[in-house]
């Protein structure tokens, strides 16, 4: 009777084990969009800042996983329906705190709305409402559509990426684009043009807390989502972290 006890508590703890090692095996999908320079695919690369940070965190993590770049509406929806997903770089904003688990900050960022420096019809703005005249380009589903449409802006062109936003822009498609410094700066290099071709025209502050995170979708389990929350404090405390930082500045 004691060896079949024994026997059944073997075979009970070896399914757990079993189970254990399935759920830390389990393949991570990292997804983000082409918003340069925190991600974007460049020679078939993916590269960034929030890139490097991402493979960092996981690296130190032990889990394998894969990158794939999507527009924004796709790899929100993934990280909304799926299990084992990890999202960035993702603004942290009210309507989206309980969609998902969120894992920690990877970048700082700071975002002002631009216009053409040749459009002498538009001036510094102290007042976010003073631009609702104006035709305001976004990406679909990006945390700055969310932003305008709480605004109450009647004039909202949305676009698949930001790339395509840009040169609306240039083509009097739109009149303002809101966008972060760096990736504003990218895009005007990709198109031939120099920032000085642009003007700030407001400040967008605290939008967004003013940094870009790394989330999981709410299915993930918890030990998975805590082994990751602890590799990036282990990053950021080892010094890995502001390594990469460094050469983004």
């Amino acid at each position: 009777m004691t060896k079949k006890i024994n026997h059944l508590f073997g075979a009970l703890l070896g399914s757990v084990c079993m189970f254990a090692g399935s759920t830390w095996a389990q393949h991570i999908s990292v997804v983000t969009e082409q918003y340069p320079p925190y991600n974007y695919e460049e020679n078939g690369k993916i590269k960034g800042v929030g890139t490097e940070v991402v493979e960092a965190v996981l690296k130190e993590a032990g889990v394998t996983y894969d990158i794939k770049i999507y527009p924004w509406a796709r790899s929100l929806s993934m990280a909304e329906t799926e299990e084992n997903v990890l999202i960035y770089s993702i603004s942290r904003t009210e309507k989206r705190e309980n969609i998902y688990r969120w894992i920690g900050v990877i970048s700082p960022i700071r975002f002002y709305i631009y216009a053409l420096n040749s459009r002498s019809d538009i001036q510094t703005m102290k007042d976010i409402d003073q631009a609702k005249p104006y035709r305001v380009g976004v990406a679909h589903k990006d945390a700055l559509e969310q932003y305008f449409l709480d605004k109450k802006f009647p004039n909202i062109a949305s676009s698949y990426d930001n790339e395509i936003n840009i040169k609306r822009l240039f083509l009097g498609d739109i009149d303002l684009w809101p966008m972060s410094e760096y990736t504003a700066n990218y895009f005007l290099g990709k198109i031939s043009h120099k920032p000085s071709d642009l003007k700030k025209i407001h400040e967008i502050k605290g939008f967004a807390n003013g940094d870009q995170y790394m989330a999981m979708s709410l299915s993930t389990d918890i030990r998975v989502v805590k082994k990751i929350q602890d590799a990036l404090k282990k990053i950021k405390h080892d010094g890995t972290y502001k390594k990469i930082l460094s050469k983004y500045e």
